[in-house]
Protein backbone atom coordinates (compact mmCIF):
# COMPACT_ATOMS: atom_id res chain seq x y z
CA UNK A 1 0.00 0.00 0.00
CA UNK A 2 0.84 3.25 -1.32
CA UNK A 3 1.70 6.24 1.67
CA UNK A 4 -0.22 8.84 0.22
CA UNK A 5 0.91 11.47 3.20
CA UNK A 6 4.21 10.76 4.89
CA UNK A 7 3.53 12.17 8.32
CA UNK A 8 -0.07 11.61 10.25
CA UNK A 9 -0.07 12.70 13.30
CA UNK A 10 -2.11 12.80 16.63
CA UNK A 11 -2.28 15.72 18.52
CA UNK A 12 -3.42 15.32 22.45
CA UNK A 13 -4.32 19.18 23.76
CA UNK A 14 -5.70 18.46 27.01
CA UNK A 15 -3.74 18.35 31.05
CA UNK A 16 -3.85 14.38 30.11
CA UNK A 17 -0.98 14.47 28.28
CA UNK A 18 0.51 14.31 31.47
CA UNK A 19 -1.44 11.32 32.55
CA UNK A 20 0.29 8.38 31.36
CA UNK A 21 -2.35 5.74 31.19
CA UNK A 22 -4.03 8.08 28.95
CA UNK A 23 -1.21 8.61 26.62
CA UNK A 24 -0.50 4.63 26.53
CA UNK A 25 -4.40 4.64 25.58
CA UNK A 26 -3.69 7.22 22.77
CA UNK A 27 -0.40 5.58 21.32
CA UNK A 28 -1.99 2.13 21.00
CA UNK A 29 -5.11 4.20 18.86
CA UNK A 30 -2.05 5.70 17.19
CA UNK A 31 -0.35 1.91 16.24
CA UNK A 32 -3.84 0.52 15.01
CA UNK A 33 -4.56 3.03 12.84
CA UNK A 34 -0.95 3.52 11.66
CA UNK A 35 -0.20 7.01 12.97
CA UNK A 36 3.64 7.91 12.87
CA UNK A 37 3.38 11.50 14.93
CA UNK A 38 2.32 12.34 18.49
CA UNK A 39 1.89 16.16 19.24
CA UNK A 40 2.22 17.20 22.86
CA UNK A 41 0.64 20.35 23.04
CA UNK A 42 -0.02 22.86 25.93
CA UNK A 43 -0.02 27.27 25.44
CA UNK A 44 2.85 27.57 28.08
CA UNK A 45 5.50 24.58 27.11
CA UNK A 46 8.60 26.42 26.19
CA UNK A 47 7.87 28.20 30.04
CA UNK A 48 6.93 24.88 31.82
CA UNK A 49 10.03 23.41 30.28
CA UNK A 50 13.28 26.18 30.68
CA UNK A 51 14.77 26.76 33.63
CA UNK A 52 13.74 29.37 36.27
CA UNK A 53 15.51 32.82 35.85
CA UNK A 54 18.12 33.71 38.76
CA UNK A 55 15.70 36.58 39.47
CA UNK A 56 13.13 33.77 40.37
CA UNK A 57 13.54 32.78 44.06
CA UNK A 58 9.79 32.86 44.96
CA UNK A 59 8.78 29.13 45.26
CA UNK A 60 12.00 28.04 43.03
CA UNK A 61 12.48 24.36 44.23
CA UNK A 62 9.14 23.52 43.45
CA UNK A 63 9.49 24.98 39.88
CA UNK A 64 12.64 23.12 39.60
CA UNK A 65 11.06 20.23 40.90
CA UNK A 66 8.10 20.24 38.01
CA UNK A 67 10.47 20.89 35.68
CA UNK A 68 12.48 17.89 35.99
CA UNK A 69 8.93 15.72 36.24
CA UNK A 70 8.30 16.80 33.38
CA UNK A 71 11.42 16.44 31.55
CA UNK A 72 11.49 12.98 32.85
CA UNK A 73 7.93 12.18 31.49
CA UNK A 74 8.62 13.13 28.03
CA UNK A 75 12.10 11.06 27.94
CA UNK A 76 10.05 8.29 29.13
CA UNK A 77 7.36 8.82 26.38
CA UNK A 78 9.46 9.52 23.51
CA UNK A 79 11.51 6.18 24.02
CA UNK A 80 8.28 4.25 24.69
CA UNK A 81 7.11 5.93 20.87
CA UNK A 82 10.35 5.63 19.26
CA UNK A 83 10.31 1.49 19.73
CA UNK A 84 7.21 1.58 18.00
CA UNK A 85 8.39 4.54 14.84
CA UNK A 86 6.14 7.20 16.30
CA UNK A 87 7.67 10.35 16.57
CA UNK A 88 7.66 12.98 18.86
CA UNK A 89 6.62 17.19 18.64
CA UNK A 90 5.99 19.51 20.97
CA UNK A 91 3.74 21.86 20.51
CA UNK A 92 2.89 25.66 22.70
CA UNK A 93 3.10 29.45 22.33
CA UNK A 94 6.36 30.94 20.52
CA UNK A 95 6.20 33.60 23.08
CA UNK A 96 4.63 32.23 26.00
CA UNK A 97 3.22 35.53 27.73
CA UNK A 98 1.16 33.79 30.51
CA UNK A 99 1.80 33.10 34.24
CA UNK A 100 4.30 30.58 34.28
CA UNK A 101 6.81 32.59 32.21
CA UNK A 102 6.09 35.71 34.71
CA UNK A 103 6.73 33.06 37.59
CA UNK A 104 10.00 31.76 36.25
CA UNK A 105 11.23 35.20 34.88
CA UNK A 106 9.55 37.86 36.90
CA UNK A 107 11.70 40.60 35.74
CA UNK A 108 9.81 40.53 32.60
CA UNK A 109 7.16 42.28 33.69
CA UNK A 110 9.50 45.18 33.86
CA UNK A 111 10.03 45.34 30.12
CA UNK A 112 8.77 48.90 29.12
CA UNK A 113 9.84 48.54 24.78
CA UNK A 114 10.43 46.17 22.20
CA UNK A 115 14.17 46.32 22.22
CA UNK A 116 14.49 45.30 25.59
CA UNK A 117 11.90 41.96 24.85
CA UNK A 118 13.54 41.28 21.82
CA UNK A 119 16.52 40.70 24.04
CA UNK A 120 14.89 38.99 26.30
CA UNK A 121 13.60 36.27 24.06
CA UNK A 122 17.07 35.86 21.95
CA UNK A 123 18.79 35.16 25.57
CA UNK A 124 15.49 32.70 26.34
CA UNK A 125 15.70 30.76 22.67
CA UNK A 126 19.71 30.74 22.66
CA UNK A 127 20.19 29.90 26.53
CA UNK A 128 16.96 28.55 28.38
CA UNK A 129 15.29 26.64 25.24
CA UNK A 130 19.11 25.67 24.10
CA UNK A 131 19.77 23.91 27.76
CA UNK A 132 16.13 22.35 28.12
CA UNK A 133 16.29 20.66 24.15
CA UNK A 134 19.22 19.35 24.82
CA UNK A 135 17.99 17.13 27.60
CA UNK A 136 15.48 16.09 25.13
CA UNK A 137 17.03 14.28 22.20
CA UNK A 138 13.98 12.17 21.17
CA UNK A 139 12.05 14.96 20.21
CA UNK A 140 11.72 15.27 16.59
CA UNK A 141 10.16 18.94 16.71
CA UNK A 142 8.54 21.84 18.16
CA UNK A 143 5.36 23.42 16.24
CA UNK A 144 5.12 26.65 17.62
CA UNK A 145 1.49 29.04 17.48
CA UNK A 146 1.96 32.23 15.88
CA UNK A 147 0.32 35.18 18.70
CA UNK A 148 -0.69 38.51 18.06
CA UNK A 149 1.14 41.16 18.79
CA UNK A 150 1.54 43.37 21.44
CA UNK A 151 2.56 46.83 22.10
CA UNK A 152 5.65 48.03 23.29
CA UNK A 153 6.88 43.85 22.59
CA UNK A 154 9.33 42.75 20.05
CA UNK A 155 8.43 41.92 16.70
CA UNK A 156 7.80 38.28 15.30
CA UNK A 157 10.22 39.09 12.75
CA UNK A 158 13.02 40.09 15.03
CA UNK A 159 12.49 36.93 17.10
CA UNK A 160 11.52 33.89 15.22
CA UNK A 161 15.24 33.81 13.50
CA UNK A 162 17.05 33.34 16.53
CA UNK A 163 14.04 29.73 17.90
CA UNK A 164 14.69 28.86 14.12
CA UNK A 165 18.75 29.08 14.50
CA UNK A 166 18.13 27.76 18.46
CA UNK A 167 16.07 24.16 16.86
CA UNK A 168 18.14 24.13 13.89
CA UNK A 169 21.76 23.79 15.69
CA UNK A 170 20.33 20.87 18.00
CA UNK A 171 18.96 19.18 14.47
CA UNK A 172 15.15 19.52 15.34
CA UNK A 173 12.53 20.45 12.81
CA UNK A 174 10.61 23.80 12.86
CA UNK A 175 6.55 24.37 12.48
CA UNK A 176 4.73 27.35 12.29
CA UNK A 177 1.38 27.60 12.51
CA UNK A 178 -1.37 30.38 13.17
CA UNK A 179 -4.25 29.83 15.50
CA UNK A 180 -5.97 33.09 15.64
CA UNK A 181 -9.42 33.66 14.56
CA UNK A 182 -9.69 36.80 12.93
CA UNK A 183 -9.26 38.00 9.13
CA UNK A 184 -5.70 39.61 9.35
CA UNK A 185 -4.68 36.25 10.27
CA UNK A 186 -3.42 34.99 6.97
CA UNK A 187 -1.01 38.01 6.47
CA UNK A 188 0.45 38.28 10.02
CA UNK A 189 1.33 34.01 9.12
CA UNK A 190 2.65 35.17 5.72
CA UNK A 191 4.53 37.97 6.83
CA UNK A 192 6.27 35.72 9.78
CA UNK A 193 7.48 32.90 7.03
CA UNK A 194 8.93 35.50 4.82
CA UNK A 195 12.19 36.11 7.80
CA UNK A 196 11.99 32.02 7.77
CA UNK A 197 13.95 29.66 5.71
CA UNK A 198 12.40 27.29 3.55
CA UNK A 199 12.88 24.25 5.73
CA UNK A 200 10.30 25.49 8.19
CA UNK A 201 7.19 24.26 7.81
CA UNK A 202 3.94 25.90 7.86
CA UNK A 203 0.94 24.30 9.83
CA UNK A 204 -2.57 25.47 8.58
CA UNK A 205 -6.76 24.27 9.12
CA UNK A 206 -8.47 22.32 6.98
CA UNK A 207 -10.78 24.87 7.31
CA UNK A 208 -9.65 29.05 8.47
CA UNK A 209 -10.77 30.01 11.51
CA UNK A 210 -12.18 26.27 13.31
CA UNK A 211 -13.53 22.92 12.07
CA UNK A 212 -16.86 24.00 10.64
CA UNK A 213 -18.66 21.41 8.71
CA UNK A 214 -19.70 22.44 4.94
CA UNK A 215 -17.10 25.42 5.00
CA UNK A 216 -15.05 26.08 2.17
CA UNK A 217 -11.44 24.81 2.32
CA UNK A 218 -8.33 27.27 3.98
CA UNK A 219 -7.03 29.26 0.63
CA UNK A 220 -4.00 29.65 2.33
CA UNK A 221 -2.80 26.08 0.98
CA UNK A 222 -3.31 27.70 -2.71
CA UNK A 223 -0.01 30.05 -1.55
CA UNK A 224 2.81 29.66 -0.24
CA UNK A 225 4.42 28.17 -3.16
CA UNK A 226 7.41 26.00 -2.23
CA UNK A 227 6.37 25.82 1.62
CA UNK A 228 6.11 22.27 3.44
CA UNK A 229 2.64 22.13 4.66
CA UNK A 230 0.92 20.82 6.69
CA UNK A 231 -2.70 20.48 7.48
CA UNK A 232 -4.85 20.39 11.07
CA UNK A 233 -8.51 18.74 11.71
CA UNK A 234 -9.74 18.96 14.52
CA UNK A 235 -11.46 15.83 15.65
CA UNK A 236 -12.81 16.90 18.85
CA UNK A 237 -14.89 19.05 17.53
CA UNK A 238 -14.84 22.34 19.09
CA UNK A 239 -17.16 24.11 16.10
CA UNK A 240 -19.60 20.85 15.83
CA UNK A 241 -20.53 19.35 19.62
CA UNK A 242 -17.16 18.54 21.06
CA UNK A 243 -17.69 15.18 20.78
CA UNK A 244 -20.68 15.08 22.70
CA UNK A 245 -22.86 15.33 19.59
CA UNK A 246 -22.78 12.95 16.55
CA UNK A 247 -21.12 14.53 13.05
CA UNK A 248 -20.15 12.49 10.30
CA UNK A 249 -17.48 14.14 8.48
CA UNK A 250 -15.91 10.80 6.35
CA UNK A 251 -16.98 12.06 2.97
CA UNK A 252 -16.11 15.47 3.66
CA UNK A 253 -12.70 14.67 5.18
CA UNK A 254 -11.49 12.57 2.20
CA UNK A 255 -12.72 15.26 -0.12
CA UNK A 256 -10.31 18.34 1.90
CA UNK A 257 -7.45 15.50 1.46
CA UNK A 258 -8.07 15.05 -2.22
CA UNK A 259 -8.50 18.72 -3.02
CA UNK A 260 -5.11 19.65 -0.71
CA UNK A 261 -2.92 17.32 -2.36
CA UNK A 262 -4.18 18.60 -5.78
CA UNK A 263 -3.54 21.99 -4.74
CA UNK A 264 0.27 21.41 -1.90
CA UNK A 265 1.41 18.63 -4.32
CA UNK A 266 5.00 17.12 -3.17
CA UNK A 267 4.62 20.16 -0.49
CA UNK A 268 1.80 18.44 1.37
CA UNK A 269 3.98 16.56 4.26
CA UNK A 270 1.70 16.24 7.24
CA UNK A 271 -1.80 15.38 8.30
CA UNK A 272 -2.67 16.44 12.32
CA UNK A 273 -5.95 15.39 14.32
CA UNK A 274 -6.47 16.66 17.64
CA UNK A 275 -7.70 14.64 19.74
CA UNK A 276 -9.04 16.85 23.09
CA UNK A 277 -8.99 20.51 23.88
CA UNK A 278 -6.84 22.20 26.62
CA UNK A 279 -9.22 24.12 27.69
CA UNK A 280 -12.00 21.15 28.83
CA UNK A 281 -10.40 18.65 30.63
CA UNK A 282 -10.85 14.56 30.57
CA UNK A 283 -12.53 14.62 27.53
CA UNK A 284 -10.89 12.71 24.69
CA UNK A 285 -12.16 11.84 20.77
CA UNK A 286 -11.19 8.50 21.81
CA UNK A 287 -13.94 5.90 22.21
CA UNK A 288 -16.51 8.26 21.45
CA UNK A 289 -19.42 7.99 18.96
CA UNK A 290 -17.25 10.29 16.28
CA UNK A 291 -13.90 8.19 16.69
CA UNK A 292 -15.16 6.94 13.41
CA UNK A 293 -13.86 10.20 12.21
CA UNK A 294 -10.67 10.16 13.36
CA UNK A 295 -10.43 6.38 11.92
CA UNK A 296 -10.93 7.67 8.23
CA UNK A 297 -8.67 10.24 8.31
CA UNK A 298 -6.23 7.82 9.42
CA UNK A 299 -7.36 5.36 6.45
CA UNK A 300 -7.58 8.11 4.15
CA UNK A 301 -4.19 9.37 4.84
CA UNK A 302 -2.40 6.09 3.99
CA UNK A 303 -4.59 5.25 1.09
CA UNK A 304 -6.82 7.89 -0.56
CA UNK A 305 -8.77 6.07 -2.81
CA UNK A 306 -10.73 3.45 -0.27
CA UNK A 307 -14.36 4.58 -0.20
CA UNK A 308 -16.02 6.28 2.38
CA UNK A 309 -18.33 3.36 3.20
CA UNK A 310 -14.99 0.78 3.19
CA UNK A 311 -13.93 3.28 5.85
CA UNK A 312 -16.98 3.59 7.91
CA UNK A 313 -17.57 -0.54 7.55
CA UNK A 314 -13.77 -1.06 9.11
CA UNK A 315 -14.69 1.47 11.80
CA UNK A 316 -17.95 -0.17 12.43
CA UNK A 317 -16.36 -3.27 12.66
CA UNK A 318 -14.21 -2.71 15.68
CA UNK A 319 -16.54 -0.90 17.53
CA UNK A 320 -19.54 -3.39 17.32
CA UNK A 321 -16.39 -5.97 17.92
CA UNK A 322 -18.25 -8.04 15.60
CA UNK A 323 -18.43 -8.98 11.77
CA UNK A 324 -20.63 -6.62 10.58
CA UNK A 325 -23.38 -7.94 8.11
CA UNK A 326 -24.73 -5.83 4.85
CA UNK A 327 -27.92 -5.04 6.59
CA UNK A 328 -26.35 -3.40 9.81
CA UNK A 329 -23.83 -1.57 7.82
CA UNK A 330 -26.78 0.56 6.30
CA UNK A 331 -28.60 0.54 8.63
CA UNK A 332 -26.14 2.47 11.11
CA UNK A 333 -24.57 4.34 7.28
CA UNK A 334 -27.90 5.79 7.75
CA UNK A 335 -27.91 6.87 10.87
CA UNK A 336 -24.60 8.51 10.51
CA UNK A 337 -24.58 9.98 7.24
CA UNK A 338 -27.68 12.41 8.75
CA UNK A 339 -25.99 13.42 11.35
CA UNK A 340 -24.19 15.49 8.83
CA UNK A 341 -26.75 17.17 7.41
CA UNK A 342 -28.37 17.69 11.00
CA UNK A 343 -25.33 19.51 12.33
CA UNK A 344 -25.07 21.59 9.32
CA UNK A 345 -28.42 23.07 9.85
CA UNK A 346 -29.24 22.55 13.67
CA UNK A 347 -26.54 25.80 15.08
CA UNK A 348 -26.65 27.85 11.59
CA UNK A 349 -29.12 30.54 10.30
CA UNK A 350 -29.48 29.45 6.38
CA UNK A 351 -25.88 29.02 6.79
CA UNK A 352 -24.50 31.70 8.48
CA UNK A 353 -23.27 31.00 11.82
CA UNK A 354 -25.15 31.11 14.87
CA UNK A 355 -23.23 28.97 17.58
CA UNK A 356 -20.32 30.76 19.56
CA UNK A 357 -17.48 27.20 20.05
CA UNK A 358 -20.91 25.20 19.21
CA UNK A 359 -22.73 26.64 22.43
CA UNK A 360 -25.60 28.71 22.02
CA UNK A 361 -25.33 33.12 21.47
CA UNK A 362 -25.16 34.06 25.42
CA UNK A 363 -26.84 37.59 23.95
CA UNK A 364 -28.52 39.26 20.81
CA UNK A 365 -25.37 41.38 20.42
CA UNK A 366 -23.53 38.26 20.56
CA UNK A 367 -25.99 36.46 17.66
CA UNK A 368 -25.59 39.59 15.05
CA UNK A 369 -21.91 39.75 15.32
CA UNK A 370 -21.94 35.75 14.68
CA UNK A 371 -24.29 36.32 11.89
CA UNK A 372 -22.68 38.88 10.50
CA UNK A 373 -18.54 37.27 10.42
CA UNK A 374 -19.27 34.25 9.11
CA UNK A 375 -21.01 32.32 6.46
CA UNK A 376 -21.07 29.37 4.47
CA UNK A 377 -20.86 30.09 0.96
CA UNK A 378 -22.01 26.59 -0.76
CA UNK A 379 -24.65 25.36 -3.35
CA UNK A 380 -27.35 25.34 -0.88
CA UNK A 381 -26.72 28.76 0.60
CA UNK A 382 -25.82 30.71 -2.77
CA UNK A 383 -27.45 33.94 -0.73
CA UNK A 384 -25.89 33.39 2.78
CA UNK A 385 -24.05 36.85 2.53
CA UNK A 386 -27.06 38.93 2.16
CA UNK A 387 -29.28 37.85 5.50
CA UNK A 388 -32.45 39.76 6.19
CA UNK A 389 -31.37 42.62 4.14
CA UNK A 390 -32.39 46.19 5.07
CA UNK A 391 -33.94 47.21 2.10
CA UNK A 392 -35.99 44.28 0.94
CA UNK A 393 -38.94 43.01 3.36
CA UNK A 394 -40.34 40.91 0.96
CA UNK A 395 -37.36 38.80 0.97
CA UNK A 396 -36.59 39.08 4.54
CA UNK A 397 -40.13 37.53 5.15
CA UNK A 398 -39.20 34.53 2.82
CA UNK A 399 -36.06 34.12 4.29
CA UNK A 400 -38.22 33.77 7.71
CA UNK A 401 -40.32 31.60 5.64
CA UNK A 402 -36.86 29.55 4.30
CA UNK A 403 -35.79 29.67 8.15
CA UNK A 404 -38.67 27.54 9.20
CA UNK A 405 -38.12 24.86 6.68
CA UNK A 406 -34.57 24.71 7.73
CA UNK A 407 -35.23 24.46 11.19
CA UNK A 408 -38.35 21.47 10.90
CA UNK A 409 -35.54 19.62 8.47
CA UNK A 410 -33.09 20.25 11.77
CA UNK A 411 -36.10 18.57 13.71
CA UNK A 412 -36.97 15.72 11.26
CA UNK A 413 -33.51 14.71 10.60
CA UNK A 414 -33.18 14.55 14.77
CA UNK A 415 -36.36 12.40 15.48
CA UNK A 416 -36.04 9.93 12.67
CA UNK A 417 -32.11 9.08 13.07
CA UNK A 418 -32.97 8.53 17.02
CA UNK A 419 -36.02 6.30 16.01
CA UNK A 420 -33.88 4.55 13.52
CA UNK A 421 -31.39 4.21 15.75
CA UNK A 422 -33.17 2.70 18.87
CA UNK A 423 -35.23 0.06 16.14
CA UNK A 424 -31.40 -0.98 15.13
CA UNK A 425 -29.99 -1.15 18.89
CA UNK A 426 -33.12 -3.73 19.63
CA UNK A 427 -31.94 -6.14 16.93
CA UNK A 428 -27.81 -6.18 17.41
CA UNK A 429 -25.66 -7.77 19.41
CA UNK A 430 -23.42 -4.99 21.14
CA UNK A 431 -21.99 -4.51 24.22
CA UNK A 432 -24.52 -2.83 26.87
CA UNK A 433 -22.14 0.07 27.76
CA UNK A 434 -21.69 0.76 23.99
CA UNK A 435 -25.72 0.67 23.50
CA UNK A 436 -25.98 3.14 26.25
CA UNK A 437 -23.47 5.59 24.44
CA UNK A 438 -25.38 5.30 21.51
CA UNK A 439 -28.81 5.91 23.17
CA UNK A 440 -27.20 9.29 25.02
CA UNK A 441 -25.56 10.56 22.45
CA UNK A 442 -28.93 10.29 19.78
CA UNK A 443 -31.09 11.69 23.28
CA UNK A 444 -28.77 15.51 23.45
CA UNK A 445 -29.12 15.44 19.94
CA UNK A 446 -32.66 15.87 20.30
CA UNK A 447 -32.28 18.48 23.03
CA UNK A 448 -29.32 20.39 21.11
CA UNK A 449 -31.91 21.05 18.32
CA UNK A 450 -34.97 22.33 20.09
CA UNK A 451 -32.48 24.78 21.87
CA UNK A 452 -31.43 26.15 18.50
CA UNK A 453 -34.88 25.82 16.93
CA UNK A 454 -35.73 28.64 20.14
CA UNK A 455 -32.47 30.36 19.41
CA UNK A 456 -32.91 31.14 15.64
CA UNK A 457 -36.60 31.83 15.59
CA UNK A 458 -35.99 34.58 18.77
CA UNK A 459 -33.00 35.89 16.95
CA UNK A 460 -34.62 36.19 13.49
CA UNK A 461 -37.75 37.85 14.67
CA UNK A 462 -35.38 40.46 16.66
CA UNK A 463 -33.30 41.17 13.28
CA UNK A 464 -36.87 41.46 11.26
CA UNK A 465 -38.76 43.65 13.47
CA UNK A 466 -35.25 46.02 13.64
CA UNK A 467 -35.14 46.27 10.09
CA UNK A 468 -38.77 45.98 8.67
CA UNK A 469 -40.62 47.48 11.87
CA UNK A 470 -44.50 47.02 11.07
CA UNK A 471 -43.82 45.13 7.59
CA UNK A 472 -41.47 42.40 9.34
CA UNK A 473 -44.77 40.46 9.80
CA UNK A 474 -44.07 39.50 13.58
CA UNK A 475 -45.80 41.11 16.41
CA UNK A 476 -44.71 41.87 19.16
CA UNK A 477 -47.04 39.44 21.20
CA UNK A 478 -45.03 36.40 19.10
CA UNK A 479 -41.90 37.89 19.86
CA UNK A 480 -42.17 37.69 23.51
CA UNK A 481 -43.84 34.28 22.87
CA UNK A 482 -40.69 33.07 21.78
CA UNK A 483 -38.70 34.45 23.98
CA UNK A 484 -40.97 32.84 27.22
CA UNK A 485 -39.61 29.34 25.11
CA UNK A 486 -36.53 30.26 25.77
CA UNK A 487 -37.18 30.59 29.52
CA UNK A 488 -39.13 27.43 29.46
CA UNK A 489 -36.63 25.51 27.79
CA UNK A 490 -33.55 26.58 29.72
CA UNK A 491 -35.89 25.30 32.93
CA UNK A 492 -36.05 21.33 30.75
CA UNK A 493 -32.66 21.27 29.67
CA UNK A 494 -31.76 22.11 33.79
CA UNK A 495 -33.85 19.21 34.44
CA UNK A 496 -32.57 17.04 32.19
CA UNK A 497 -29.14 17.95 33.07
CA UNK A 498 -29.88 17.36 36.64
CA UNK A 499 -31.47 13.65 35.78
CA UNK A 500 -28.59 12.04 34.22
CA UNK A 501 -25.81 13.98 35.96
CA UNK A 502 -24.31 11.32 36.79
CA UNK A 503 -24.91 8.89 33.47
CA UNK A 504 -23.48 12.04 31.83
CA UNK A 505 -20.06 13.84 31.26
CA UNK A 506 -19.49 17.11 33.44
CA UNK A 507 -19.24 19.44 30.70
CA UNK A 508 -22.17 18.73 28.75
CA UNK A 509 -23.65 20.99 31.26
CA UNK A 510 -21.42 23.69 29.45
CA UNK A 511 -22.49 22.80 25.97
CA UNK A 512 -26.24 23.23 27.16
CA UNK A 513 -25.65 25.74 29.59
CA UNK A 514 -29.26 26.86 30.62
CA UNK A 515 -27.61 29.85 31.93
CA UNK A 516 -27.31 31.02 28.15
CA UNK A 517 -30.34 30.83 27.28
CA UNK A 518 -31.97 33.00 30.26
CA UNK A 519 -29.20 35.17 29.09
CA UNK A 520 -29.74 35.60 25.31
CA UNK A 521 -33.77 35.80 26.60
CA UNK A 522 -32.74 39.29 28.57
CA UNK A 523 -31.15 40.72 26.41
CA UNK A 524 -33.71 40.18 24.38
CA UNK A 525 -36.36 41.76 25.62
CA UNK A 526 -33.71 45.01 26.83
CA UNK A 527 -33.32 45.18 23.05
Amino acid sequence: MQTLIPLRLLEVNSPLIWHWPHLQEVITVMKRDRFNGLVIHQQDLLALLVLPSPYCLHGRENLLRERQERLLYLQRLYRYCNKSGIGVWLQGEALPHGGKLQEKFPEYALIENSQADELFWKNFYQQALVETLQQLPGIDGVIVNLPRHQAYRANWSSTLPFLYQTLRSLGKKMVLRDYMDDAAAPWQLINALQVLPKDVRVSLKAVPQGYRPGFANNPLLTHLEGRIKWVEFDMWGLEYGWTLLPCYLLEEIQGRLSWAENVAGDDLEAITGRLSWEWISNSSLINSVNSVNLHGLAMFGREMCLSEKQAFHCWLTDMLDHKVDAAELSAFHQVYTSSYEWMRKTPYLLGHLLHHNSQVPESYAQAVKLLQLHARHSEDYSGASSLFPTDSPDAGREQYQQLLLEKQRALFLAQHSRSQLHQLLLHIDIAEEKRALFKRVWERVAYYTDMFDAVAKAVAMQLMSERYGSRSGISSFELAQQIRQLRQLSYRLDEWLAKDEQQQPHYLAMLFDPARLISLADSLVQD
